[in-house]
């Protein structure tokens, strides 16, 4: 392996790496906006208590929820009562009348914010709308701020993958046409020819198999070893591997071809012209005497 050919493998490798961090850090900031969005809590105001245990039963059908939680109303005053430290006594309130509160928390996921019109539906179908703090208004300008950080994630990767496969065949035909253009300007044998193509299967197999699988190893030894949770979506990994083949069979192909044309060049075929007689020599009879 030349020294040439080992710095365009250690250039693929940075690059693959480098496509692997920063989207490993679009990753971050979207999970960021994900707990964010569902660590806003949903209340239910529920005056009519016959009501509870039907939509408790209904919420824990839902799998993306982390928890329920239902306070009675003294449970739900006496908490209100402490956490404001109000100056108020529990027979100052005794008088009024409270609802009982179900709080709903959403799991961290991406399926939780499919989830939520859903858990809506649910309380709405048992209590008014006015009765329910979804907590609409912060809500939306989350959602909205990660539909743009998933938006720029996928421009990313699709301009990382065209990126990476132009960088992945100009570099490797750069340096194959260079040592074509070498071998042939030499006088070679049998030997060197089949020595040059097993060269060129080698460098084809070392620019598949080596910068793109180291990436993913150390990727996933940094994500193991800090620890960190593994974010990237496994899509990435199959666009990386995909601009690896697709630019590995685009070079195998464009090498051929050359490789056909420099050997046409070197012999050429020789086109007989049909109409043309074909003209006998004979041999002069030795044995008749001179």
């Amino acid at each position: 392996m030349t020294t040439r050919f080992f710095l365009i493998i250690l250039m693929l490798l940075i690059l693959f790496g480098g496509w692997l961090y920063v989207g490993y850090e679009n990753a971050l900031s979207h999970q960021a906006k994900l707990d964010a969005i569902t660590r806003l809590p949903i209340y239910a105001y529920v005056a009519d208590t016959t009501k509870v245990s039907l939509i408790l039963a209904e919420l824990k059908s839902i799998p993306a929820i982390k928890s329920v939680v239902h306070e009675t109303a003294e449970q739900a005053s006496r908490e209100l009562i402490s956490s404001y430290d109000l100056p108020l006594t529990e027979d100052m309130i005794a008088d009024y009348t409270f609802p009982d509160i179900i709080t709903v928390n959403l799991l961290p996921v991406s399926r939780a914010l499919l989830s939520k019109p859903v858990i809506l539906d649910i309380l709405r179908s048992h209590i008014n709308e006015a009765d329910i703090d979804s907590q609409s208004n912060l809500y939306n300008n989350l959602s909205y701020e990660l539909k743009v950080i998933s938006r720029r994630g996928v421009a990313f990767h699709i301009f990382a993958a065209i990126l990476l496969l132009l960088i992945f065949v100009f570099s490797r035909l750069s340096f194959e046409l260079h040592l074509l253009l070498m071998y042939k300007g030499k006088h070679h044998s049998v030997v060197d020819t089949i020595r040059h193509r097993k060269q060129g299967i080698r460098h084809t197999w070392s620019m598949l198999l080596i910068p793109l699988p180291i990436g993913i190893i150390v990727y996933f030894a940094y994500v193991h070893f800090h620890p960190l949770p593994q974010l990237l979506p496994y899509w990435v990994f199959l666009v990386q591997a995909g601009s690896a083949f697709v630019g590995t069979l685009i070079t195998h192909f464009t090498l051929h071809t050359f490789e056909q044309e420099v050997s046409f060049l070197e012999k050429p075929v020789q086109v007989l012209n049909p109409n043309a007689t074909p003209t006998i020599i004979e041999a002069e009879d030795e044995t008749q005497p001179s």
